[in-house]
């Protein structure tokens, strides 16, 4: 959690847009199928203001977020603007009336430039030149605090600057309601800091700001008002100052056990992977990992923690098999076919967006027993029901893996991966964006798997997390393993000045 802060109302970012106004939404129902996303949801987003969104993955937030920007049309209901109707299902309509939203699923085109990215946005897809944007979008970026090179590919930028580049493009076209989904997820504690800042500007403009999120700490230092959503439902509404962490955890799950999972108590074995002098480039060619070396046991579970971007992710992709490197990645003898690779990025990563769940279920395991050179449907389906009902995703088996949300797409991966029983798991931030019960869920899974004797590892940007669950810690910064802890004896202090320094 970020050290609280106090709410100025500072100077705005830029003028307030004409679609800034209080937005109220009134009995919004929409089915996907048999599945009730929304059901009767009615609420108010002041302008002015900072409203939290909560609740649990599949809760229905995205949903009816996606509802205000036009993108899903509901079954029923109606919204409304400082009074004036929305004509729903049209995202030029939200648009128009200053609805912009960062997706958790960047929206960008990788293979464009950030000129070209908001070039679609501003002027329906007419090339942006710099000549042309350059005063304008200069004296926004730096309003926001932001130093994005928009002239780089998409795909060349790290997953903070993309962020950066979608909130740029959203406000440079007028958004009077900025709705952000999981907008912490990739960034560093200074960026969030910068951020939350931003985001008070922004609300102290005039704007009504929506912030989803599943970290509640964050979401209770920013917020103004809070709206709980659970099973589809609105269950709470009201002022953040009136509820603490635990009460929101509470409104969110019920009565259910919100136990974390406690660390694998060894002993451990022998290596199980080991890893040797790895150097590894970024997409932009430079230096991401240097001289990496370390190893995993039989029954241990291994964090990697760093501030997003000094080359976790680049690390366990050369480990999962998906980026080249040079040194030494070496499983155990026997254990190279028992190997889980749960990347951070989902879609187009792990999953592939046009096939159905099931399919995806099965993906990367279709010639491992029982299956084999012939794939039968019953066979297919019952893998699918099987991987689904582990960590609870909750949609029809058949549709496409594109409908699903963020926190269902996470549970589809490590339910495929985690089938079988692998003897190494390498989980690229498995618990990222998920609401505090299905975190909670994944942490236990994976301490059963290292104490039932498999090899862990795992990035996280959650310092409470690895030190709840790992039995070791290593320390990221720059691309190098600059210190290594046994985490019931280092703090969140020591963790934290190594991360942004690399001294120990």
């Amino acid at each position: 959690m970020i050290d609280p802060a106090p709410k100025p109302a500072t100077e705005p970012v830029v003028a307030p847009a004409g679609g800034a106004g209080t937005v109220r939404i009134e009995g919004l129902t929409k089915r996907f199928g048999a599945l009730l996303a929304n059901d009767e949801v009615s609420f108010e987003i002041p302008a002015g203001r900072v409203l939290g969104l909560v609740g649990e993955n599949g809760a229905g937030k995205t949903t009816v977020m996606n509802v205000l920007a036009g993108l899903y049309l509901p079954d029923s209901g109606a919204v409304s603007i400082s009074g004036m109707p929305l004509r729903l299902g049209s995202p030029r309509a939200s648009v128009a009336a200053g609805i912009g939203m960062v997706h958790q699923q960047l929206k960008l085109v990788e293979t464009l430039s950030g000129f070209e990215n908001l070039s679609l946005a501003r002027d329906r897809g007419r090339l942006l030149q710099p000549s042309k944007a350059g005063v304008e979008l200069c004296a926004l970026m730096a309003d926001l605090g932001f130093a994005i090179d928009l002239a780089a590919q998409v795909w060349q930028m790290p997953l903070a600057v993309r962020q950066q580049l979608e909130i740029l493009r959203t406000l440079a076209i007028g958004a009077g309601v900025l709705i952000l989904d999981e907008p912490t997820s990739v960034l560093a504690p200074p960026e969030t800091v910068r951020l939350f800042e931003i985001v008070r500007r922004i609300a102290a403009s005039g704007r009504a700001v929506v912030l989803i999120s599943h970290k509640l700490g964050e979401v209770l230092e920013v917020a103004d008002d809070l709206v709980v959503m659970r099973a589809g439902r609105v269950m709470h509404r009201g002022p953040a100052g009136e509820v603490d962490v635990g009460r929101l955890a509470r409104l969110i799950v019920g009565d259910r056990d919100l136990g974390q999972g406690s660390r694998p108590p060894g002993p451990f074995g022998a290596p199980v992977l080991r890893v040797e002098g790895l150097a590894i480039e970024s997409d932009l060619g430079l230096a991401a990992v240097r001289g990496a070396s370390f190893a995993v046991r039989v029954g241990e579970l291994v964090a990697i923690v760093g501030v997003a971007g000094n080359g976790q992710t680049e690390l366990l992709q050369a480990i999962g098999g998906v980026r080249p490197y040079r040194g030494e990645i070496a499983p155990a003898a026997g254990h190279a076919r028992r190997f889980a690779y749960v990347p951070a990025q989902h879609l187009g990563v792990g999953l592939a967006p046009g096939m159905s769940i099931q399919d995806n279920a099965l993906l990367g395991q279709q010639r491992r027993p029982p299956f084999g050179w012939w794939l039968r449907r019953p066979s297919v389906q019952r893998r699918g029901r099987e991987v689904g009902a582990r960590f609870g995703v909750t949609a029809d088996l058949a549709s496409p893996v594109r409908w699903l949300s963020g926190g269902n797409l996470q549970r589809l991966v490590l339910g495929r991966e985690l089938h079988g029983e692998p003897a190494l798991i390498v989980a690229d931030y498995p618990t990222r964006g998920l609401d505090v019960a299905s975190a909670g869920q994944i942490r236990r899974a994976l301490v059963a798997r290292a104490s039932a004797g498999a090899a862990v590892l795992i990035s996280s940007e959650e310092l409470e997390e690895s030190l709840a669950i790992a039995n070791r810690i290593l320390v990221m910064h720059r691309g190098e393993i600059v210190a290594e802890h046994d985490p019931r004896t280092v703090d969140q202090g020591t963790l934290g000045r190594q991360m942004t320094t690399g001294r120990c």
